[in-house]
């Protein structure tokens, strides 16, 4: 009866619960576990390890979540574990399906309030929901959210933006500083006035070893490589003693610093140690606040220095909310083929992964700065943010294989892996580069089909502007130790090369000095796919089983592929059969959407506007002009202006690459050729000799500051910041040149 009911539910204990996800593993600005510490209740400290998280990716098999990663949330749990424990807390594992353990738990305790971190990805959402949904049908107290990952707090940002967006990062940027205030952080609660803490009996032990977590039952412990800068451990201890020693004992932040999404600048190199504060990891498990770490860089600026590299880390966390809150209006987008821009590659992408994944997963493609950047990712479960991508770029657009495959190895190998970073920067950034959308990305977009040679600069110029002398490379890569730093950089220099064919509808252009880094990179960015006199190939370095370039050699033409377009009925846009498939996934059977393709949909008129030399159907050419032109107009100039994509190729107008056979003479021992024909500019090595002179220039400068900066005592504020301004004066320059 009703009455027993009640009877029954009034003898249970009534608790308040922080539910801890891992992406929230501290005590210092942590609202939930302050607002349950004030709300009178004996508090319940819940961490679910759900086996959701430790499933296969649907498309390669690999652990959603990997060993480092999986070693590193142990640890956060062990620490967060011994802080409650210091106070009279204990923090509750439970191994189990979310929406299960939460029922258990209404089944023992009166449940009054749960208070948790908010979300931003479909699939954590939906694990709210259904939370949500279980406390309202067991009556018990809400589900009560606090935004703690993100540096701004996503209801105080102006209505509009939360409503729709702002303009990409450059709108959002403008947003945080013009018209946002970066909350304090929240005090750490003193969890000893309300100790002892609830403890329940259904409890399960901590695992020791990554072992004992179901799905990885066959896994073998990490071990560190001796060349890591640095051996994460988990925790909100080991993420404060690091912060404290990056900002306050090194002034690393101040004088080494570069940032992660930098734009190329002279000097910089992400791959020096001490360029990074390394902090990922922490941030990303929750075990430091992205406002604590704000507070104390402001505290650093008043106390040490202020200045570009210090504004700099500002920036990042700026761009750490803008993935965060596009990812809120964007949703399932990010996950989908399609992508963020609804964009497929010509011809779609290509799903021979055997071919490709091993060797790019492993760094093994046989291009070094991309391949240390795959190792060290592989051995430590990071890598600089322009090592990643270089790799994402050099999937997309010179393997064309399904980024999703891509996205899959990335989350379960990061260590700092949280899904929306992963997910919106590989729609954001990398994607475009090779379907368009995103116009910074367009300037590089390949001009030949994937495969057919090497259209990532970055592969090439990266390398040589951040890793002039090849020592990053030569550390990761040992087999290319022996080499000078320009063979280790591009061992195919050891052979004759070609000039790459010019794309004749891509006018010539001067190069800009080395010394206009912005200038310079967007020159390469337009010059390295087009080809020219400034570009040179080695069309018989590549190894003997390197897959080929697809059927179609249109340049930038929509069918890279060779794959037949059709449109689909349903939507009114255009599908390769492959695409389709996957459209349709889990809605139809295989068989049924073959019949739907052959019987329903009519093939796909593809033409080459000659604007920019790439191929459209009807409606692709209405989407891109919609602004500009009506629907009669753009169709008149579809059927009169743009010529068949097939007749060019007919015409003899495609391009043909030169034989590969392969002829590895010089080539060094132990190193695998490149997957594709490598590729690179006339010019490298000035920007490598241009890169370490600054670089040099760099490091003397930071030398020179840290020994007057010695001399000072170190709580005397002031005279330290007389004596950086005197320095900046006496340079006559910019501190962000001395930078």
């Amino acid at each position: 009866s009703d009455q027993v009911r009640e009877a029954m539910a009034s003898a249970k204990p009534s608790i308040s619960v922080v539910w801890f996800k891992s992406t929230d593993l501290r005590t210092h600005d942590h609202e939930p576990l302050l607002s349950a510490h004030a709300s009178g209740h004996p508090v319940l400290h819940l961490f679910v390890l759900d086996p959701r998280w430790f499933k296969k990716t649907p498309l390669m098999g690999f652990p959603r979540t990997g060993p480092l990663r999986a070693r590193f949330q142990l640890q956060c749990l062990s620490d967060l574990q011994k802080r409650l424990e210091s106070a009279g807390h204990a923090l509750c594992v439970r191994h189990g399906s979310t929406a299960q353990i939460f029922e258990e738990l209404c089944e023992d305790f009166r449940v009054q309030a749960v208070y948790a971190g908010h979300e931003v990805c479909s699939e954590e959402l939906r694990v709210l929901a259904q939370v949500r949904k279980l406390l309202q049908a067991k009556n018990s107290g809400p589900l009560k959210l606090s935004h703690l990952y993100e540096l701004h707090r996503y209801d105080e940002l102006p209505e509009d933006v939360r409503r729709k967006g702002a303009s990409g990062f450059s709108g959002y940027r403008r947003c945080f500083a013009e018209r946002c205030k970066v909350p304090a952080p929240l005090p750490r609660p003193d969890l000893a006035k309300t100790a002892p803490g609830v403890r329940w009996a259904r409890g399960d032990a901590l695992p020791v070893q990554i072992t004992e977590i179901p799905g990885l039952e066959g896994c073998s412990e990490p071990v560190w490589p001796e060349s890591a800068e640095v051996v994460w451990e988990g925790g909100e201890s080991a993420a404060l003693e690091r912060l404290h020693a990056y900002f306050f004992t090194s002034d690393c932040i101040s004088l080494e610093f570069v940032g992660a999404t930098n734009f190329p600048h002279d000097g910089h190199s992400c791959t020096k140690e001490q360029s990074m504060t390394k902090l990922s990891p922490w941030l990303a498990h929750g075990c430091l606040s992205a406002r604590y770490l704000h507070a104390e860089l402001k505290r650093y600026e008043r106390e040490r220095n202020k200045s570009d590299s210090t504004a700099r880390l500002v920036h990042e966390l700026y761009f750490r909310d803008f993935v965060r809150f596009s990812t809120l209006v964007k949703g399932d987008k990010i996950f989908k083929l399609e992508g963020l821009y609804n964009r497929h590659p010509p011809g779609g992408w290509l799903q021979d992964k055997e071919a490709i994944m091993e060797a790019w997963t492993l760094g093994r493609t046989g291009f070094p700065f991309l391949d240390a950047s795959m190792r060290e990712l592989q051995a430590t479960g990071h890598c600089s943010h322009g090592g990643r991508e270089i790799a994402a770029w050099f999937l997309v657009a010179d393997t064309g294989i399904d980024w999703r495959l891509g996205a899959e190895w990335f989350e379960s190998v990061l260590i700092d892996y949280e899904p929306a970073s992963n997910w919106f920067n590989w729609t954001f950034t990398c994607v475009p580069r090779a379907t368009g959308g995103n116009a910074i990305q367009e300037e590089a977009m390949p001009r030949l089909p994937a495969r057919t040679r090497l259209q990532t600069p970055e592969v090439i110029y990266w390398a040589a502007q951040s890793d002039p002398d090849a020592t990053y490379i030569k550390k990761w890569l040992p087999e290319l130790r022996s080499l000078p730093a320009g063979l280790a950089r591009e061992p195919w220099r050891g052979q004759e090369p070609e000039l790459a064919e010019r794309d004749k509808r891509a006018p010539e252009e001067q190069a800009p000095p080395v010394s206009r880094e912005r200038d310079r990179i967007g020159w390469v960015r337009r010059t390295f796919p087009a080809g020219g006199h400034e570009v040179e190939v080695w069309w018989s370095c590549v190894r003997k089983d390197a897959p080929t370039p697809s059927v179609s050699k249109s340049r930038g033409t929509a069918s890279v592929t060779g794959e037949k377009m059709k449109l689909d009925p349903e939507d009114g846009k255009s599908y390769s059969l492959a695409s389709l498939r996957d459209r349709y996934k889990g809605q139809f059977s295989k068989s049924e959407i073959e019949a739907y393709w052959k019987s329903s949909c009519e093939e796909v008129e593809l033409r080459i506007d000659p604007e920019d030399g790439q191929c459209y159907s009807l409606a692709e050419m209405e989407a891109k002009y919609r602004k500009k032109y009506s629907r009669e107009a753009v169709g008149k100039y579809f059927r009169s202006e743009c010529t068949l994509a097939t007749s060019q190729m007919e015409s003899g107008a495609a391009f043909q690459p030169p034989s590969r056979q392969s002829k590895n003479g010089g080539w060094p021992e132990g190193y695998p050729l490149p997957l594709i024909p490598p590729a690179s500019l006339k010019s490298i090595e000035d920007v490598a000799e241009h890169s370490r002179k600054n670089q040099a220039r760099k490091a003397q400068k930071a030398a020179q500051l840290r020994s007057k900066w010695g001399t000072l005592p170190s709580e005397d504020a002031s005279n330290l910041q007389a004596c950086v301004k005197e320095e900046k004066k006496g340079s006559g320059r910019r501190w962000a040149k001395a930078q």
